[in-house]
């Protein structure tokens, strides 16, 4: 996972399993080979921290991109 890759949260006990984000950042580790990412959630409108271990790279980045407007670019 890189910056500006669309994610989606795909672990069922976060509080944001589903909704889909953009990396804007990288925070160090929360476990040895887990970094926390920095998303931006447009649902929210605000980022939060999630860790690598709980996302998954957004299958149909199409459908994805119209999720986010103007304020991403």
């Amino acid at each position: 996972m890189e910056l500006g890759d669309i994610v989606i949260v795909d672990h069922p006990r976060h509080p944001f399993y589903g909704r889909t984000g953009k990396i804007i950042g990288r925070r160090g580790e929360h476990a040895a080979g887990d970094p926390w990412f920095l998303i931006y959630v447009p649902a929210h409108m605000r980022s939060f921290l999630v860790p690598q271990s709980m996302l998954c790279l957004e299958k149909d980045v199409a459908v994805a991109i119209d999720v986010f407007s103007d304020r991403l670019q």
